[in-house]
């Protein structure tokens, strides 16, 4: 299996590249426009965007799952 063939190619960071942390501070994203930046909780670091964030879960691959 080749991993680079399965990278998801969108504009969110799934690890921030300014701290490695991987999780995000909340934000509400029903009230919250597309552009609405998402950022990084330990270093608040801007790691995408709502729209980005959106892309990535309606990717139907389980490629991030543990």
């Amino acid at each position: 299996m080749n991993l680079q063939e399965q990278t998801v190619s969108t504009g969110f960071k799934i690890v921030c590249t300014d701290c490695g942390s991987l999780s995000i501070k909340p934000t509400d994203p029903v009230h919250a426009s597309d552009d609405t930046p998402i950022v990084c909780r330990h270093c608040s670091a801007v790691r995408g965007t709502v729209a980005d964030l959106h892309v990535l879960a309606r990717r139907g691959s389980d490629l991030f799952e543990f």
